[in-house]
This record gives C-alpha cells, sequence and structure tokens, in this order.
C-alpha cells in the first residue's frame, strides 16, 4: 500500500470511530468540566495502552523524538477539546460540528504564516465564505443556540487547526504520543474546576467506551494522516464527522438544528467540498504530470 493510500485510509477510519463523539456527549448532559475530567483521564490510559502496543518498549523515546513541537500538540489538543466539549454543552453537536469544520482552512492560514507554505487563492475565497458561514450560525436567535458555545467552537477548531500545523511542520515524527500528556492536562483542569460527575451505569459505561477505546484510536488514525497526504485531504475526510454526527444526535436524541443553522452549515460545508475536491484534483493532475 502506498503512502498516500495509507494516509487517507487510517484518516477515513479515525474519523468514522469519532463520529460518535459528540452523541455521547450530548447524551451524557453532565457539567462540561466534569465529563472533561474522566474523559481525559480515560483518554490518556486508552492512548497510553494502544501507544504502548505499538511501540513496545520504545514509547519514552518515541515521546522525547516528539519534543517542544509534541509539547505544542498537546497545549493544543487540551484546550482544542476543551473547546470542544465545552461547545457541545452550551451550543449543541450541529453547531459546534459545523464551526469545527473549517479547521482544515485555518490550519491552511497558519501554514502559509509560520511554515511558509503557498496559500492558493481557492483557499483565500474558501476562508472568506466559510466565515460567512460561521457568522449565520453565530447570528443565529433561535432558543437554545449559544454565543459563547459558538465561541468555545470557534477556539476549538482553532487549536485543533494549530495541532495539524505543528504535526505537519515535522512529517517525519509521529506526534501522537504527545496526545497523552495533552489529554493529562484536560483530566486535570476537569477534577479541579469540576470534579466527578454524577452519572448512571450505562453513562458511565458509555464514557469508558468513548474516551478510553474509540477516542484514544480515533485520534491516533487522525494524527497520522498529516504525516502521508495534505491537509486538504484531511479536511475532506474530516466533513464526515460534520456530516455523521449531527445525525447521529438528530436520530438518536431528536435534536434538530435550527434552518438558519442549516443554512450557515450547507454553505460551510460545500465550499469545503468544493475547496478540498478542486485540491485533490490540482494534485492529481501534478503527480501524474
Amino acid at each position: 500500500m502506498q503512502d498516500r493510500q495509507k494516509g487517507l485510509l487510517l484518516t477515513a477510519l479515525g474519523v468514522l470511530v469519532l463520529s460518535p463523539d459528540a452523541l455521547v456527549l450530548r447524551w451524557l448532559a453532565a457539567d462540561a468540566m466534569q465529563v472533561l475530567a474522566w474523559r481525559g483521564l480515560l483518554m490518556a490510559v486508552g492512548l497510553s495502552l494502544l501507544l504502548s502496543w505499538r511501540y513496545r518498549g520504545g514509547l519514552p523515546a518515541a515521546l522525547r523524538r516528539c519534543g517542544w513541537t509534541g509539547l505544542g500538540c498537546a497545549l493544543c489538543y487540551c484546550i482544542s477539546t476543551l473547546g470542544f466539549v465545552q461547545a457541545i454543552s452550551l451550543a449543541g453537536a450541529a453547531n459546534t460540528l459545523l464551526i469545527l469544520s473549517i479547521a482544515p482552512l485555518i490550519a491552511a492560514a497558519m501554514a502559509w504564516l509560520f511554515l511558509g507554505e503557498r496559500l492558493a487563492l481557492r483557499t483565500l475565497l474558501a476562508i472568506l465564505v466559510c466565515v460567512a458561514g460561521v457568522g449565520l450560525i453565530v447570528a443565529d436567535r433561535t432558543p437554545g443556540n449559544s454565543l459563547p458555545g459558538n465561541a468555545w467552537a470557534l477556539a476549538a477548531a482553532t487549536f485543533l487547526a494549530g495541532n495539524f500545523t505543528l504535526a505537519r511542520s515535522r512529517p517525519t515524527v509521529d506526534m501522537s504520543p504527545a496526545l497523552m500528556p495533552g489529554a493529562l492536562l484536560v483530566s486535570l483542569l476537569g477534577f479541579v474546576f469540576g470534579g466527578s460527575p454524577q452519572l448512571a451505569p450505562l453513562q458511565w459505561a458509555g464514557l469508558a467506551l468513548m474516551a478510553g477505546v474509540l477516542l484514544p484510536l480515533a485520534f491516533t488514525l487522525i494524527q497520522l494522516g498529516p504525516r502521508w497526504i495534505s491537509g486538504t485531504e484531511v479536511g475532506l475526510l474530516l466533513l464526515l464527522e460534520v456530516v455523521l454526527g449531527p445525525l447521529w444526535v438528530w436520530w438518536l436524541l431528536g435534536e434538530v438544528p435550527s434552518s438558519q443553522v442549516l443554512l450557515g452549515g450547507a454553505l460551510i460545508f460545500v465550499t469545503l467540498c468544493v475547496h478540498s475536491l478542486l485540491g485533490w484534483r490540482r494534485s492529481s493532475i501534478s503527480l501524474a504530470g
């Protein structure tokens, strides 16, 4: 299997595994910081087991190889997770995932600023259109829509983009071990500012499965993607969660987005699809040439 095919397959699988995350968070209906306490701890444990199996006795060395870049990835992961869980709690699944979907475009802008990568005109135009789409979502006055929640979602997208950009800055180094200290920091902040939630046994089981098994697997796979495929292709695959996440919540919990949120989301979704497909076509032509 070629590296590019490997990157596409691993990233797509990671996004599919991640897609029920918003559903679980809305189903728990607990204080965000309390959920983060156990979510971060379970994520760290699950990651350590997964990476220990993958690296055998070489995990400490893999963690050291991440260096200062890995520390940056850990901090970005921590803040993006805080933003994501707070946004899900305050603004709902659809708003959060739609705003989060612009992370690859923010990453493209960051790569232009900090890595010297060229910012294509289509990317700049896509950013402007997506900003308009986010504006529609934020301006929605339907009861239940939350401006602080939307702001948390935007913060989550920005720091997720920072994580992508840092990982891309050192493509020969696997940055997934850096997620462990990031998850532990999330847990520490959750216990300090939230404590432990009061959940039913079935809810504890769902949280343990999502945070201890599915999240470590999903983020490990997604973190590997930028090593072999472009941010454009990662962004196209991340759109799977934008579609699947709200559908899970809509289908099982009956949480229906407002028409204005759907309009803003459609604007973002179509723009990202067109942008990603144009980028994919351009890269394919370049490779063929």
